[in-house]
């Protein structure tokens, strides 16, 4: 078993001893283990394989906690896990995975309403059952119904990071198999949707037969749904389906494309097709020949068929009829969309000062070793109490240890920098005294998202005009599966951008990615600039970057748009208002 499965099954048997009423210390050892679990650079089992001792120096792991994970191992379940799911009913515990729903709310919905599952939950909130449970109300109802909604619109998809593990897991393991000449992913994956359904493989290979027998001996298959000489279909332990084809040489490019394509750009392809004199479809592009009879004109590369249709080769995050069809037939795509290779460092980064895991020292160190010309130190101001937020003394504190560690390194600069609460009329939760001594000021907004669009606005408008800020973190606040973006006029948001010269954030943490593709190209055509930020918390989390990359691209943004594309040179002269 992965190390996110095994700290899957803690954190679930934590919230179900919770329920259960047991001791919050037992609780609280499952939480902690399945957190240190997740931040382990090194599989488990791979510790386990060089020496079961060393699971020893885990924290948080005690005796008790190794002997399961040993059996997780080992046989890849967990007894007592099995067992204690078989005490609710299927689909209870799918209500933790509620935004805002916690296992003490659920047990109350449980004990009170006898609510069993989410589709029970959305009726009692309908009939405003809610309202007369102490705790809870009509405000919570409107929450839990908005969460219901968003848990419906994602439910059989994945995150685009988790879709993009499993794909490069998959592949890597067919790769074992010296019968593959050629792997790519394609679907939305390739696409880089925010989220993905079923993934979807394609193949070049010597022996079909062969090639299918070792996908379906997959470590995570579930079950094998269908099998056959050229797809074969397999459905995971972690939910999605994956489909491998294999396909012809001569054809590949053709397939690629065509399995790549969202459906409306692929119907695009093939009307244009059509008005040319040609048939386009996954084996190929096709013209009429002598007696009838069709002939293959391009297939074995997408260069050669977006050709043959008299256009650029389009990038694979474009593909969403969107115009990018219209934009390659008049050779007007832009230049280079932005690529990893273009950052030169990571301007938003949190440290254990407040609710990070690595010190300042440990986030320099995993920079330098990624290649970054410079990063920023931008932990949460004081508002933010969960995360432990900085006051202006112990920023300002913070702010001197950076600058002496600062001195010390050679190869690569780092910024002193802030990310500051957005009250609620618009101020920022520090005094412009200290923000004056900052190198970057990365405010943000994180807390009362429900208010109106008229109000939210204002604030975020006024929050803008002080002179010291220079980043607009998340901008639409939203998450992904959990929260709606908040209400506000988006335009005029990123025509003050343009105005004050403040960079808007494509961040990427967690279950965000704000913002998102269809705000980057609204906020490029009025003028706006960009700085995609990891907001890692963790030092594996700036790995996060790439998937603002991939959001970037389908906003059509270029090099020159992002900010830490710049020079350290450039980039200090950028920040200087």
């Amino acid at each position: 078993m992965e190390n996110r499965e095994i700290a899957a099954i803690f954190s679930r048997i934590a919230d179900v001893l919770e329920i259960k009423g047991e001791n919050v210390f037992k609780v609280r050892a499952y939480r902690v283990a399945s957190q240190n679990i997740v931040s382990l650079s090194r599989q488990l089992g791979d510790i386990y394989k060089e020496d079961p001792s060393n699971l020893d120096n885990i924290p948080g792991i005690g005796k008790d906690l190794k002997e399961k994970i040993i059996e997780m191992i080992k046989t890849g379940e967990l007894k007592q896990y099995n067992q204690l799911m078989k005490e609710f009913s299927p689909g209870f515990l799918e209500m933790l995975d509620l935004s805002g729903l916690g296992p003490k709310k659920v047990k109350k919905l449980g004990d009170e309403l006898g609510i069993k599952n989410i589709d029970d939950l959305e009726k009692a909130c309908k009939k405003g059952k809610l309202e007369h449970i102490e705790g809870m109300g009509a405000k919570t109802q409107e929450k839990i119904l908005e969460a219901i909604e968003h848990f419906r619109k994602a439910e059989g998809r994945m995150l685009l990071p988790e879709a993009d593990r499993l794909a490069g897991e998959i592949v890597r393991y067919l790769l074992r198999s010296k019968n593959f000449r050629k792997l790519e992913k394609a679907g939305s994956l390739r696409r880089g949707r925010e989220t993905v359904g079923d993934l979807d493989i394609l193949a070049i290979a010597d022996d079909a037969e062969k090639a299918m027998d070792h996908f379906i001996k997959f470590p995570g298959v579930e079950s094998v749904i269908a099998k056959g000489h050229t797809k074969t279909s397999i459905s995971l332990r972690e939910g999605p389906q994956v489909d491998l084809r294999v396909i012809d040489a001569s054809c590949f490019g053709a397939a690629l494309m065509y399995f790549t394509g969202s459906k409306q750009h692929n119907v695009e392809l093939r009307r244009i097709a059509k008005g040319q004199g040609y048939k386009v479809s996954e084996y190929g592009v096709f013209a009429a020949g002598a007696g009838g009879k069709e002939k293959m004109v391009a297939g074995r590369t997408e260069e050669e068929v977006f050709r043959k249709l008299g256009m650029q080769w389009i990038p694979p995050e474009l593909r969403e009829a969107l115009g990018e069809i219209e934009a390659a037939m008049k050779d007007a795509l832009p230049a280079g969309l932005i690529e990893m290779k273009d950052i030169q460092g990571d301007l938003h980064l949190h440290t254990r000062d407040t609710d990070g895991r690595a010190s300042i020292e440990e986030t320099v160190e995993e920079a330098k070793n990624r290649g970054y010309k410079y990063i920023a130190i931008t932990d949460h101001s004081k508002n933010v109490r969960i995360a432990h937020g900085m006051d202006e003394k112990r920023l300002l504190d913070q702010v001197e240890r950076v600058r002496k560690i600062a001195q010390k390194e050679k190869g690569i600069k780092i910024l002193a920098g802030i990310e500051v609460d957005i009250l609620e009329g618009g101020k920022l939760d520090l005094a412009d005294h200290v923000l004056k001594e900052l190198d970057i000021v990365i405010a943000a907004v994180h807390s009362r998202f429900k208010l109106d669009k008229d109000k939210q606005t204002a604030r975020i408008l006024k929050a803008m005009d002080n002179k010291y800020v220079n980043v607009l973190a998340h901008p639409s606040g939203r998450l992904i599966t959990k929260r709606t973006e908040i209400q506000a006029d988006f335009d005029r948001i990123f025509r003050k951008a343009a105005e004050e010269n403040i960079f808007l954030e494509i961040n990427t943490h967690g279950e965000r990615t704000d913002l998102n593709d269809v705000h980057c190209r609204r906020a490029k055509e009025l003028g706006a600039k960009f700085v995609i930020g990891s907001d890692a918390h963790r030092i594996e989390q700036l790995d996060q970057i790439k998937y603002g990359i991939i959001t970037a691209r389908r906003g059509w943004l270029e090099r020159q748009d992002v900010l830490n594309t710049c020079s350290a040179s450039e980039l200090f002269k950028a920040l200087k208002k």
